[in-house]
Parts: C-alpha cells; structure tokens; sequence
C-alpha cells in the first residue's frame, strides 16, 4: 500500500514539473540548424564593362597617350606661323676680280672722289680737273721703288702714283694732291675704301686690298703700298 502512495506521489510530482515549465518564459534552446537557401543559375552571366585600361591602349596618363599640343608639328595648328622665306641680298655681288663695286657718291668731296685705305696709310683722289686723272700717296714708306731716289718720308717728299691719259707714273710729291680735305674737320684722307671693294669714276677704277691699292683704265694703272710701288 505504501508503495502505491509513494508512485502516485512521484507522478503528481511530475505532473506539477512539467506544467511549471510550460508557463515560464524560457524554453530550451533549440538544436535545429538553420540553412540558406542557395540558388545557381544555369544561364550564363552577362560580362560587365571593364573600367581596366586595355593593354594594347596607350594609359592616359603615359607620355605618349596626351595628343599634339598647339606648337607640335602633328597639331595642324592654323595660328602656326611658317618660317620666314629668306629675302634676296641688294647687296652688290662681287665683279670676276672678287671686289664689290661702291657707291661713288659715298666719296665726292670738293669736286673729287678721294678715299683712304682702312690703315689710313694709303690716300688718293680720282680728281675729274686736268691734268691729275686718279693718284696715291704714302703716309709712310717702308721700301721706296729704287725709282724715287729723292723720295723720303718727309712731308715735302712724299712717295706717290699717278695715273692720266695712259700714262702711269711714280713721283714725290709734297702738294697732298690726292688727299681729300673735309670741309668739316674730320681727319684728311676721305671715305675708308675697304679690302674686297671697287671705286669707279670716270673710266677709271681703284681697287682695295690687304696688298695695297691699284688704280687702273684702260689696262694702264700702278699699285701702290708701303712696301711697293710699281706701274703697268
């Protein structure tokens, strides 16, 4: 009999349990796992746009990617001016002999055209009055043509040459015939006539050289320097 109390005891007692844990607010975590659904498509997918620069591309950002600028030759540019074309010289060319002939207005002085060699040493006139034709004088002589034994350097002995009529000559003088003498007191002597240029005046014609000057008309003439003087 005892027995019989005692288990019916123990299933009320059970009985109670479970209804206390029906009521109370926690439950028993659950062992259930939770999946994902997860779907795959049999249809291909459509490839995006790459923003990668392609490989074959110059990168914007390479040297060689920027285009032609304005100045470039590749840029077409209208407001590029073309170079200038080089303009024909009015220059005189030079005659078979090498020289430049002058303007002979350069060299008018006092009713004659004198000139000067570019030392200063060698001085003459193409005077247009008779009888002087075209001359030279030295200022200073380092060898005097054995033919002017009674030139020296003394400033009423001067060497010099002349040229009138076909007849060339070498003389002393001590007049300054064939210096010009400027009316404005510039140094005597006239316009410097330089190596490689040509005066020609009234038939007559003078050239000017690191060798001297040579006055010359019709195939007659001398050549005058400070360390020669001869005619022809």
């Amino acid at each position: 009999m005892r027995t019989v109390l005692m288990l019916a005891a123990v299933a009320a007692l059970t009985g109670g349990l479970t209804a206390c844990g029906a009521e109370s607010g926690s439950s028993a975590p659950s062992t259930t796992t939770q999946h994902s659904a997860t779907y795959s498509s049999d249809a291909p997918s459509t490839p995006q746009p790459s923003s990668a620069p392609d490989p074959g591309s110059p990168d914007a950002s390479s040297p060689g990617a920027t285009s032609p600028g304005a100045g470039s030759p590749g840029a077409g540019n209208p407001d590029t001016e073309a170079p200038d074309t080089p303009k024909p010289s009015t220059a005189p060319a030079p005659d078979k002999n090498g020289f430049t002939t002058v303007d002979a207005g350069k060299y008018l002085l006092d009713g004659g055209y004198y000139f000067q060699s570019p030392t200063g040493n060698i001085m003459c006139g193409i005077l247009t009055a008779a009888p002087y034709g075209v001359g030279c004088q030295l200022g200073k002589a380092n060898i005097i043509s054995p033919k002017l034994p009674n030139c020296t350097d003394a400033p009423n002995r001067k060497v010099a040459a002349h040229l009138y009529q076909g007849k060339s000559e070498l003389l002393c003088t001590s007049q300054g015939i064939f210096v010009g003498i400027p009316q404005d007191g510039s140094p005597a002597g006239g316009a410097v006539l330089n190596y490689g240029q040509s005066l020609t005046v009234n038939g007559y014609t003078c050239d000017s050289s690191s060798q001297g000057v040579r006055c010359m008309a019709d195939g007659h003439g001398f050549a005058i320097s400070a360390d020669d003087q001869h005619t022809f």
